[in-house]
């Protein structure tokens, strides 16, 4: 209750609860403005009503920046679990027939990404019209919570303790090299063979490529997957992406076990005693889709 013995104004308060967190994400009047729908003037005017109602400064305001009082900081960490826990009630009654609906927000490596989680998220909404799909594919390690990211798809070696994590594959990477290159070159038979062979690399990629002659270097994995299938050379590359054009022919695996398996692939989502109907889908689709492509 404010100072002054009146009664809070509910729907005011979440307001400006939300215009807070908004600014401790954005770091400014003008993005959280931005993100909210308000000018910079109306987010000031918001949270100096939300001091006064409170009786206590929250923000320390100069020409260039903007940062949190003690107070202001437990007031939106405070806050954040609050909207948190809102949401989760939200999604909790509106999904109490089980029915998958709502928003689902995704989030995975490009590559992987493009490649596995986008055609799984595009057979789930098909299945589930109510359902709509927020993907985003990016390398970066976003943040589940700030971002409100319901499900992350992620390549790891270590686990973080703050998510579930539901283990899908392993992260299996091989040598490869096009039919063509092969009969040319001949096979390779030992890892020192490669020195007299040309190799495609690419950033992220292991080292053991790199004993032979690079011809092809990128940033890319699929441009690197082009050069193998152009019959450049040999490239490391995932099982994930190389998988489909061996079993058609168009690549060949060489010196299998080359290339040691250090990390994993998990689904990451946030550890809740609600677990809503899309995340349950999506994560259950990951799994059977994981077993399926074991050889």
């Amino acid at each position: 209750m404010p100072k002054d013995g009146r009664s809070i104004d509910v729907a005011d308060a979440t307001h400006g609860l939300q215009l807070l967190v908004a600014i401790a994400d954005s770091g400014s009047f003008t993005a959280a403005g931005a993100r909210l729908g308000l000018t910079p003037s109306a987010v000031s005017k918001a949270v100096t009503r939300v001091e006064s109602r409170l009786g206590v400064r929250l923000l320390q305001r100069t020409t260039r920046r903007v940062s949190f009082t003690d107070a202001g900081e437990m007031y939106v960490a405070r806050g954040r679990q609050l909207i948190s826990d809102f949401e989760g009630l939200e999604r909790e009654m509106s999904s109490r027939d089980d029915i998958v609906r709502g928003t689902l927000r995704v989030s995975a490596p490009m590559v992987y990404g493009s490649v596995k989680v986008a055609p799984l998220l595009v057979a789930l909404a098909r299945k589930h019209p109510a359902l709509d799909v927020q993907l985003k594919c990016e390398d970066r390690l976003v943040d589940m919570v700030i971002e409100r990211i319901d499900v992350a798809v992620r390549i790891l070696s270590t686990l973080p303790a703050e998510f579930v994590a539901c283990p899908l594959t392993e992260d299996r990477r091989g040598l490869y090299a096009s039919p063509a290159y092969l009969r040319v070159a001949r096979t390779p038979k030992t890892l020192d063979d490669l020195a007299s062979h040309s190799v495609i690399t690419y950033s992220g990629g292991a080292s053991i490529p790199r004993r032979g002659r690079v011809v092809f270097a990128t940033d890319s994995i699929l441009a690197a997957r082009e050069a193998a299938l152009g019959g450049l050379g040999i490239a490391e590359l995932p099982d994930y992406l190389a998988r489909d054009d061996a079993a058609a022919g168009a690549l060949r695996e060489v010196l299998p076990g080359a290339v040691p398996t250090t990390r994993k692939i998990y689904a990451l989502y946030l550890s809740s005693r609600y677990l809503p109907p899309q995340v349950r889908a999506l994560v259950d689709l990951l799994v059977r889709d994981a077993k399926s492509s074991i050889r």
